[in-house]
C-alpha cells in the first residue's frame, strides 16, 4: 500500500501558533530578567557596612582619639577660644565663644597645663565616649561625629547651666566651690593704683605714713586665690575640665 507523499509549504495553523507562543515567551522572560537586574542596580540591597556607618576609617576608633587628645590638650594649654571651635554647632548655640573664654578670665582653672591622658575610647554609630585622666582623676568626654570629624560635646549639665545662667554668675558659683584659680581679669583683681609716697622732712600725719611692718589688708586679697598651689592629685577633674 503506498504512502501519500510528505507535504512541504507552508506549516498548518496550529504549528504557527505554537511556535508564536514560545517565541514570545522567551520574550518575555528576557524582559522580566532585564527589569529585575535594572531594579537591582537602582536600589541595591543594603549591607553591614551601609548599616553600621563606624567601619569607616574617619568614624574609627582611632580617629576619635586623635581628635579627643587634640581638644583636651588645647584646653589644657589655655587656648579656650580654639578649643571652643572643636565644639559641636549644636552645643556651640549654648553660649557664645567670647563668653566661654571670659568664663576663664574671671574663674581659670586651679591647675594649669594639666595634661590628659586617654586611657580609653569607644566608638558608637556617630558618637563617641573618651575615658581620659587628668592630673586630679579619671572623667568621661563625650564626642559627635559631624561634618567629617569628631567634635566634643559638653555635658548635658553644663549645657544646661550655659543656656539658664549668665558667665558671671557661672564664675561665682565656681569660685564658691573652691574651683577658681587667680584672676586674670582686671575687674575682679585688687586695685593697682599706688599709694602716695612718703614725704621726707617736714614732719608728716602718722596716719598717713605707710606701715612698712603691718601685714596687708585681708580684704583686699579676693578671697578666693588659693593662698598655696593646690595639690593636683586632690583637685576633681570637674574643676580641672570645667568646659
Amino acid at each position: 500500500m503506498a504512502h501519500p507523499p510528505p507535504q512541504y509549504g507552508r506549516p498548518q495553523r496550529g504549528e504557527t501558533g505554537r511556535g508564536v507562543a514560545a517565541i514570545l515567551t522567551m520574550v518575555i522572560g528576557v524582559l522580566i530578567a532585564a527589569t529585575i537586574a535594572l531594579v537591582m542596580v537602582l536600589n541595591p540591597v543594603s549591607t553591614p557596612k551601609d548599616t553600621f556607618p563606624t567601619q569607616g576609617a574617619e568614624r574609627s576608633e582611632s580617629s576619635a582619639r586623635q581628635a579627643a587628645q587634640l581638644a583636651l590638650d588645647t584646653y589644657s594649654s589655655g587656648s579656650y577660644g580654639d578649643f571652643w571651635d572643636l565644639w559641636s554647632t549644636q552645643s556651640q548655640t549654648v553660649i557664645k565663644r567670647e563668653d566661654y573664654v571670659r568664663l576663664f578670665q574671671l574663674c581659670p582653672p586651679l591647675v594649669q597645663d594639666g595634661r590628659f591622658t586617654i586611657s580609653s575610647v569607644a566608638v558608637e554609630g556617630d558618637h563617641a565616649t573618651v575615658q581620659a585622666t587628668g592630673p586630679g582623676d579619671q572623667s568621661e568626654f563625650g564626642f559627635v561625629f559631624e561634618g567629617g570629624e569628631w567634635r566634643y560635646t559638653p555635658p548635658a549639665q553644663q549645657e544646661t547651666d550655659y543656656r539658664t545662667k549668665t558667665v558671671d554668675q557661672l564664675a561665682q558659683e565656681r569660685r564658691t566651690a573652691g574651683g577658681c584659680g587667680r584672676a586674670s581679669d582686671p575687674s575682679a583683681a585688687p586695685s593697682a593704683t599706688p599709694s602716695p609716697s612718703p614725704s621726707y622732712g617736714a614732719p608728716t600725719d602718722p596716719s598717713a605714713t605707710p606701715s612698712y611692718g603691718s601685714p596687708a589688708d585681708p580684704s583686699a586679697v579676693p578671697s578666693y586665690v588659693p593662698s598655696t598651689a593646690p595639690d593636683p592629685s586632690s583637685v576633681p577633674t570637674s574643676f580641672l575640665m570645667q568646659g
